[in-house]
């Protein structure tokens, strides 16, 4: 089993500085090879010119590199699709191009779902296994951060982009640790955490996770025809 991670860029036809959008896609596909290359079965590669994809082994923290993937292409927004599969060819460790599948095929069907369904914009991740009643549960969480992170103003945002600058993805985070990173005090830091609900979020995000893996390890799974 693998977890296919795509990706577009949202309205890339609107915008002007194309070529810059791809030198800084393809920056940060080469950054996010290298922070998370021991959970990748293929790299990140540009598939299309506002496109990529990847190839997760399923202990991957697909959550962390998705938001990863945010803060490092902000302000450009990004729409995801997540796959639970087996692969049916070869896989190419160096580019995740020409490898085919059902974890690629639900990913596919999965990114589609975002632009089906995608409660109002706020939603911009999907997830398939390629059976719709088991990947309930997990798209319900997904969507519900989702909704968390919506409401958040910049000094909230701040507070995921700093877990993410320390490798830190967890709700169990130090929240000294944090005050002393975003050099506030520890009364402020409480009122931020709690209006922007992160450790619900990040809480969140780990139970997606898990439900993911669950279905990995013990689910036959439909194939999307």
């Amino acid at each position: 089993m693998y977890l296919a991670l795509i990706a577009d860029v949202i309205d890339s036809k609107m915008v002007q500085e194309r070529f810059n959008l791809q030198k800084q896609l393809e920056k940060t596909l080469r950054k996010m090879n290298e922070l998370f290359g021991d959970y990748l079965a293929s790299c990140f590669t540009l598939t299309l010119g506002d496109e990529f994809q990847a190839l997760l082994k399923v202990d991957a923290p697909v959550f962390q590199i998705i938001d990863t993937l945010r803060s490092e292409l902000s302000p450009t927004q990004l729409r995801f699709g997540i796959g639970l599969g087996e692969i049916a060819t070869a896989i190419d460790p160096l580019q995740s191009i020409g490898a085919d599948g059902p974890a690629y095929w639900n990913a596919r069907a999965a990114i589609n779902l975002v632009h089906q369904k995608n409660d109002y914009g706020n939603t911009q991740i999907y997830f398939s296994s390629g059976n719709d009643s088991k990947d309930l549960l997990v798209n319900a969480l997904i969507a519900s951060g989702e909704a968390i992170r919506s409401g958040w103003r910049g000094s909230q945002e701040e507070i995921l982009l700093d877990l993410l600058k320390r490798f830190v993805y967890s709700e169990n985070f130090s929240q000294q640790d944090l005050a002393q990173s975003l050099d506030i005090n520890p009364s402020a830091l409480s009122k931020r955490l709690k209006s922007s609900s992160i450790r619900v979020y990040l809480r969140g995000r780990a139970a997606a996770l898990a439900s993911i893996q669950a279905l990995a390890k013990g689910e036959v799974y439909d194939r999307i025809v």
